[in-house]
């Protein structure tokens, strides 16, 4: 094999996973204060991870351990404040460093697919220069308002109201002395999204009236259908749920009542007892109980209704803010459906079509097949006025005397605090509780990457200050500001095949996730409001009345005439062309970054087929694999989006041009190479704490970066050996890798995760036990001695599954085993005390720690393929804590527990 002739990265030698991913989980688990807030965008990478990747990009590998300690140190505290930004003394000594690096001045950061722009933002953080493109205008704007739009403005002052200025412009946010930071363009965005606010609510305020009793807050609507029960006919109401309100002492529902065929709703409010009726919702599809003749309304026709354009909507119920502040639920009076129905459709809209029904896209299939179709009338009316007000901002700010620069860049800020509006205030706005308090709140859409059918929903009123409105969009974008870094960058809409860099740099970037998500047809979504208001402002960017479909770099068979190979085969060819196209833009001295992750699947075949696609393109465009690290990025609810459409880990691949004198191998050579080297990275992996679920996904970088070293693997025929079949022959090298790590397990950890594979937590005959446990060398009474496993007359059955003795240590144990340790931290972590218990418990395990942990892994594997999903969860949740076990293990009250 050819010498490398460039001088390593330490990204690919060393990498502090452990902070960097606790970094990842305090960003993800943080919902507002963060950059993300500006704007929606898909499966966002952490700043922190990207923070750390790049500066690991861009340093050499010292070739000394001193000296690489105190890189990665530095690396830590850059990301030791999670969520939060580093301390300016680390930034500058790591933005000297880079100057020391690169006396000639530093490399420009290009992102050809740049998504929300955390790569960018973070470059500029480091002093770096940063260019970001995307085919996609949404995404472009995000970026282009964070990288390009607010560093131009940075330190300025707010404008100074002019005499002439109204009562609504003369605001308490001007405060004396200089502004610092986005201070001031915080104080405009401020003036000029009240005026905003003022001026909508004095061309379609009649439309939201004002009750005696109160202020209505939220409308809540529920879809309906005609019974097809010919004895019936009833328009009976197609809803989830009754329930209004949860919440302790004040709980509010609506209870139906048939009669005729009419369906009354009568509000019961404030009750400290009862509940409403179950929810005509049946199962998982779309099939609801008449209210009126209990006859079931199937899916097939509510299909046929929808299609046929019968689905209707009725208002449910008003929350309501009474004048002492308070809120309660009421049904809705006359001049609520008057107000509500009295409003026609703006007729200057584009209707853009949803599209064919797939899976990430379901309404269509229920007859709502426009982007329209998602809003009642009054929330098109609402967005349309905002949009139309935010035209003018750009002239007000003109006016009030700010520059250009300034004018766009509060202009552009209203333009994203509007998309976020329309976010909250569609037809996918859920009425959503929270499992502590029981009170309820709306959700906007996204909470996944895709759009449901919805059967009831909330509508927000936008003039008010609750949530989901104006002001509260505004106040959130602005938190985000913080955040922001002012360097200098630039954004524009162009195809990855043909984004360059000049002069060559770093390239860094996150792309599409195969058949993830479909950011295109989602876009749509912000696009339409984004383009009425924007327009004039970024013309470059809305040349079309859609978001631009052709070209998107995704396999979506919907968009290939309905053929998933034609799909493949265009995402593999256009990202062989692509990164052809990238490695001009690559500095000599530097690697490329490529972060790659996919959606949770129950599917391995579906998830290899995503994997080979984009390494395939990898390979083919003669790139060379030279690292891969696996980036958790995800945060604490991760376990309850499994089976969701949720990124998953974010495999990090370094990438270099493959050398010219690469050799070629032979299969088996490269299995070799295969079992000599993945066991190694494989319990890096499992010592970085990667999720079990994970575990399958990472270890093919590894597997990859053997493979994409050789000019081609050959079989004996001569032929080349395709990804595809490199992935086959990883996964059977991890299977080996796994079987040595439970062959390297006491026998009665043996014994009972082989047992536990077959009967679970029942019984199961002494028979059959004393002949799983004789080939192991022991024999059930071992096994009892080790207190794994109870008798029940004749029969056995394993302990671990239910509370276990808090006092149990190795110490005092005849014959500590892996099991038990296991079990005992899991007892302690999920019903005990939490990691702090079990911490006490990691601190004394000693030699049984890697065994556990390899047996955790063994046992969550053989759950998953079960079916058990408490227990792939219990198994899942100690690896997802076991990093932070070790931590508290060492110091802390963890450590002092274990001394008394």
């Amino acid at each position: 094999m050819s010498e490398t002739t460039y001088k390593k990265k330490l990204i690919e030698v060393a990498l502090p996973l452990d902070e960097i991913n606790a970094a990842c989980k305090a960003d993800k688990d943080r919902k507002t204060g963060t950059l993300r807030n500006i704007h929606k965008w898909f499966a966002p990478m952490p700043l922190p991870a990207w923070r750390a990747l790049l500066f690991a990009a861009l340093v050499d590998d010292p070739e000394d351990d001193k000296q690489r300690v105190y890189l990665l140190d530095l690396i830590k505290r850059l990301v030791a404040h999670g969520a939060d930004l580093p301390d300016p003394l680390d930034l500058s000594e790591a933005q000297s460093l880079l100057s020391r690096q690169f006396p000639e001045g530093l490399p420009p950061v290009l992102d050809p697919f740049c998504g929300g722009g955390s790569t960018l933002v973070e470059a500029q953080r480091l002093g770096l220069s940063s260019k970001g493109s995307d085919l996609n205008p949404v995404p472009v704007l995000i970026t282009r308002t964070v990288t390009d739009l607010l560093p131009r403005i940075h330190g300025r002052d707010a404008l100074k109201p002019t005499e002439s200025a109204s009562n609504d412009e003369l605001f308490e946010t001007f405060a004396a002395g200089r502004s610092t930071g986005y201070e001031g363009i915080t104080k405009d965005v401020v003036r000029f999204a009240d005026r905003v606010r003022a001026a909508v609510a004095e061309e379609i305020g009649a439309h939201f009236p004002r009750g005696a009793d109160g202020v209505p807050s939220f409308w809540l609507w529920g879809r309906t259908a005609i019974c097809p029960n010919p004895t019936c006919g009833a328009e009976s109401v197609l809803t989830t749920t009754w329930w209004l309100s949860k919440r302790k002492g004040a709980m509010s529902w609506i209870e139906p009542r048939a009669v005729g065929r009419q369906i009354e709703l009568d509000v019961v409010c404030g009750r400290q007892t009862g509940g409403p009726p179950d929810a005509p919702k049946v199962g998982r599809g779309a099939s609801f109980t008449c209210i009126s003749c209990l006859q079931t309304i199937d899916e097939s026709e509510i299909r046929r209704q929808g299609q046929a354009g019968t689905l209707g909507q009725r208002m449910l119920a008003v929350q309501v803010l009474a004048p002492d502040k308070s809120r309660f639920f009421r049904a809705p009076t006359s001049a609520d459906l008057q107000a509500a129905s009295s409003v026609a459709r703006p007729d200057d809209l584009p209707d853009i079509s949803l599209g064919e029904p797939n899976q990430y896209i379901a309404p269509p299939r229920y007859g709502i097949s426009s982007q329209l179709d998602l809003y009642t009338n009054r929330q098109l009316l609402v967005l349309a006025t905002f949009a139309s007000k935010i035209r003018e901002v750009y002239d007000w700010v003109l006016a009030s005397g700010g520059d250009d620069d300034w004018a766009r860049c509060v202009t552009t800020l209203l333009g994203l605090a509007l998309g976020k509006l329309a976010q909250g205030g569609s037809t996918q706005t859920r009425w959503k509780f929270d499992s502590r308090s029981g009170s309820a709140k709306p959700e906007g859409i996204f909470g996944r990457a895709d759009l449901p059918m919805t059967w009831d929903f909330v509508e927000i009123d936008a003039l008010s200050e609750g949530a989901q409105s104006w002001l509260q969009h505004v106040k959130t974008l602005l938190d985000a500001l913080p955040y922001a870094p002012h360097g200098r960058g630039t954004a524009v809409r162009s195809d990855a095949r043909t984004s360059s860099l000049s002069p060559p740099g770093l390239v860094a970037t996150d792309p599409p996730y195969f058949d993830a998500i479909g950011y295109a047809d989602l876009s749509d979504f912000f696009y339409i409001w984004h383009r009425r208001a924007l327009r004039e402002i970024h013309p470059d960017l809305y040349s079309t009345i859609a978001s631009p479909k052709k070209g998107e770099l995704t396999a979506f068979p919907w968009h290939h005439g309905g053929s998933r190979e034609v799909a493949q085969r265009n995402f593999i060819d256009g990202f062989i062309e692509t990164f052809h196209n990238l490695r001009a833009s690559i500095r000599a001295d530097l690697p490329m970054l490529v972060v790659y992750a996919s959606k949770e699947q129950k599917s391995v075949a579906d998830e290899q087929s995503r994997w080979a696609s984009i390494l395939t393109a990898i390979i083919d465009a003669d790139l060379e694999i030279t690292g891969t690290w696996p980036v958790h990025g995800t945060g604490s609810t991760r376990m309850r989006g499994q089976g969701s459409n949720a990124v998953a880990t974010y495999i990090v691949m370094v990438c270099r041009p493959r050398p010219a004198g690469a050799p070629t191998s032979s299969v088996s050579d490269f299995t070799r190479a295969l079992r000599r080297e993945l066991g190694p990275a494989v319990r890096d992996l499992q010592a970085a704490s990667i999720l079990p679920v994970d575990l399958d996904q990472a270890a093919l970088g590894p597997g990859m970066q053997i493979f994409s070293r050789y000019r081609a693997v050959v079989d004996q025929a001569g032929e080349r050996v395709t990804v595809g079949r490199a992935l086959d022959l990883i996964n059977s090298a991890l299977g080996e890798v796994r079987d040595e790590q439970i062959g390297e397990l006491d026998p009665v950890s043996r014994f009972a995760a082989r047992w536990w594979e077959t009967h679970g937590w029942n019984t199961g005959p002494f028979a059959d036990a004393d002949k799983a446990a004789r080939p192991l060398g022991i024999s059930v009474d071992d096994v009892k001695r080790a207190q794994v496993v109870t008798s029940e007359g004749t029969r056995i059955k394993l302990l671990g599954g239910g509370e276990l003795d808090r006092a149990w240590a190795p110490s005092n144990d005849v014959r500590p085993t892996a099991w038990e340790a296991v079990h005992h931290l899991v007892d302690r972590l999920v019903r005990g005390g939490g990691e702090l218990e079990a911490a006490q418990l990691m601190a004394v395990l000693g030699p049984l720690q890697d065994p556990a942990m390899a047996l955790t892994y063994r046992l969550h594997d053989i759950a998953a393929a079960k079916g058990w999903a408490a227990d792939q969860e219990r198994y899942n949740a100690l690896i997802n804590s076991w990093t932070e076990l070790v931590k508290l293990s060492s110091s802390g009250p963890a450590a002092t527990g274990r001394l008394f």
